[in-house]
């Protein structure tokens, strides 16, 4: 198990190791300093540390080896993307990875058409064929007087856009949320309240751990197949991610095709496990 202050550690002393040692006889050894070399290119160690820096969320801890793989497989994979990318593009990379990955794979993409959408309708009709719901609207309060208060109002006929725009600006309040919910999208104790409600009713302060809910129903939906019209925007959405996934598996292919990676595993301080490695001769030499 290895935290990012130990790996820094644990570099520091590998480099002082070798600076003492000397260079010696025998094969030639990468520097200590380097986590990994592309297509000839150095990969440093504080590249590697400024990456973790940026997507492990502070007080995470300690991580085992097979978390930092996977993380030194991804900072790895994202180089030869870049790499890609300049290749590409030329002089109109950016040099930012994440833009540059969107300008890859936006290539590599169209939009889906009509067809494609209602295709994929007809063939999970299944998935589609929703239970009975309630369309909710909702008010969140951290304190209870608040949430009487406005519940009150409610009640009393005060519309929920009103609402809305006298909680903007309060601290207090989490304003605005919308939508159709399912008996098990709701924790038991709310459905049973919620799915027992007339159209228009608004509901009791509803306490939870995190605060105070007020509802109101909308209107209660009928269980039954939605329309192609109601979820066109839905199914549009999955095609386009699902294209962006299969895009992005083959631009990570060609890269891998494309670049030679090697990771240095002896200048590793954690078990490195990933796919840069085990299959690759030489890996350490």
């Amino acid at each position: 198990m290895t935290s990012i202050s130990q790996m820094r550690l644990a570099v520091a002393w590998g480099i002082l190791v070798m600076t003492l040692s000397g260079s010696g006889c025998g094969p030639t050894v990468p520097p200590p300093d380097l986590v990994a070399q592309l297509d000839g290119e150095p990969v440093p160690h504080e590249d590697f540390e400024e990456f973790l820096e940026g997507n492990v969320e502070d007080g995470s801890g300690v991580l085992g080896s097979d978390v930092l793989s996977a993380l030194l497989d991804q900072f790895l994979t994202e180089r030869l993307l870049a790499r890609l990318a300049i290749d590409r593009f030329g002089s109109s990379a950016s040099g930012d990875v994440r833009f540059d990955l969107a300008k890859l794979v936006g290539g590599a993409i169209e939009d889906p058409d009509e067809i494609a959408v209602a295709t994929y309708y007809q063939q999970h009709k299944a998935s589609f064929d929703l239970p009975e719901r309630v369309y909710l609207r909702q008010f969140l309060f951290s304190d209870r007087h608040t949430a009487d208060r406005m519940r009150d109002l409610w009640v009393r006929g005060t519309s929920y856009e009103v609402l809305v725009g006298g909680l903007s600006d309060n601290p207090m309040a989490h304003v605005g949320e919308e939508g159709d919910f399912s008996r098990r999208d709701l924790p038991p104790a709310f459905a049973e309240v919620l799915f027992g409600l007339a159209d228009g009713e608004v509901s009791e302060v509803m306490t939870a751990d995190y605060g105070f809910h007020v509802f109101q129903v909308v209107r209660h939906l009928s269980p039954g197949l939605a329309p192609l019209a109601e979820v066109n925007a839905q199914i549009f959405e999955e095609l386009l991610q699902s294209q962006r996934q299969e895009a992005l598996s083959r631009l990570v292919e060609e890269a891998r095709g494309r670049y030679n990676v090697r990771v240095f595993e002896r200048n590793v301080p954690f078990n490195y496990q990933g796919m840069y490695g085990a299959d690759r001769p030489d890996a350490n030499s």
